[in-house]
């Protein structure tokens, strides 16, 4: 189980119903605030591209924050959960150090399942329907489950420098909210391995 923050909304990324529900979330978040046609397209885009990272990653949950930044301009975030199992070897915090890339920066988190590992670093890519490479901070949160081969992998990114504190505050308490629930009850939703916008295994870390 694991709780979500009451201002994220829910991405849906089944391939049938995606489309749909990302036009709704656009219209709820900027409803009675105006919005220019190229905004909300860009907006819909980066939902889209979204939306194909989580399929392609396998995430179990995906969330997005949307709003206006204090200079205008609107900004985004993604946040998402998937699992890792790591079978036969025991879910702990040596395997996920093994694994991680040897870029960004590296803090334990403590929860009450037991402590995590958060991981940050930036990754540049090009956003949809722009020309140029943006700085993007990613943040990985693992939280192996004591006791199992499972370990929870919280993954984050904006590129959005007001929002990084936001962000980071964000995932480590989600990961602090993570109850022991069976695990293997998402292994159909969420595909061990990948990355979708930070999301994957330890050290599958695309920097594009």
């Amino acid at each position: 189980m694991i709780a979500i923050p009451s201002d994220w909304v829910l991405l849906d990324t089944n391939p049938e119903s995606w489309q749909r529900n990302a036009e709704r979330i656009v219209d709820d978040r900027f409803h009675g605030r105006r919005l220019r046609a190229a905004e909300r397209r860009a907006v819909l885009d980066f939902l889209e591209q979204l939306v194909a990272d989580c399929q392609r990653a396998g995430a179990a949950l995906s969330m997005v924050q949307l709003g206006r930044m204090s200079t205008g301009a609107v900004g985004s975030a993604g946040l998402h959960l998937g699992w890792f199992d790591s079978a036969p070897q025991p879910a702990g915090l040596t395997l996920v150090r093994q694994s991680l890339p040897r870029t960004g920066t590296v803090e334990e988190v403590e929860t009450p399942r037991g402590p995590g590992l958060l991981h940050r670093d930036v990754a540049f890519t090009v956003p949809p329907g722009a020309l140029t490479r943006v700085r993007s901070t990613v943040l990985q949160l693992f939280l192996p489950l004591p006791g199992t081969t499972w370990t929870a992998v919280l993954s984050a990114a904006t590129p959005h420098t007001e929002l990084e504190g936001v962000l980071a505050e964000v995932i480590v308490a989600v990961a602090r909210a993570v109850s022991p629930a069976d695990p293997t009850d998402t292994a159909d939703a969420a595909r061990p391995g990948g990355r979708a916008d930070g999301t994957g295994a330890p050290g599958d870390a695309d920097r594009g």
